[in-house]
């Protein structure tokens, strides 16, 4: 075999690995399913996009969201009354919602108040 080959052909398989590496990040840590607090969020939304470093410093102090994809569930929006993003919804309560981006302090006290210390 030529080592021309074999180099190409390894470095082939380090570039794949590479890329899918950076593309799979896994969950963020502010994500759990047992959360009681559903978030409402696109991945091209400004906002929700300035929301999630607040999230994951909060999620340092065990708050916790349920992820609500509007763009890859768009019955979404009529089902849960959802009107922009980023929007925060207390599933046992609907009507106890955050709509907007979220400052942390406010944040963290409705979070608290909705039962989202999880971790």
């Amino acid at each position: 075999m030529d080592a021309k080959l074999i180099f190409g052909g390894i470095l082939a398989i380090v570039v794949v690995a590479a890329v899918g590496m950076a593309l799979f990040k896994g969950p963020p840590t502010f994500s759990s399913n047992d959360s009681p607090v559903m978030y409402f969020y696109r991945d091209d939304c400004h906002f929700c996009q300035q929301q999630k470093p607040i999230l994951e410093e909060l999620a340092k102090d065990g708050f916790r969201v349920k992820l609500m994809d509007v763009a890859r569930n768009p019955t979404y929006w009529q089902q849960y009354g959802i009107t922009g993003t980023p929007t925060f919804v207390n599933s046992k309560n609907q009507a106890d919602r955050l709509e907007g981006l979220q400052p942390k302090d406010a944040l963290k006290a409705w979070l608290e108040k909705s039962g989202a210390k999880i971790a």
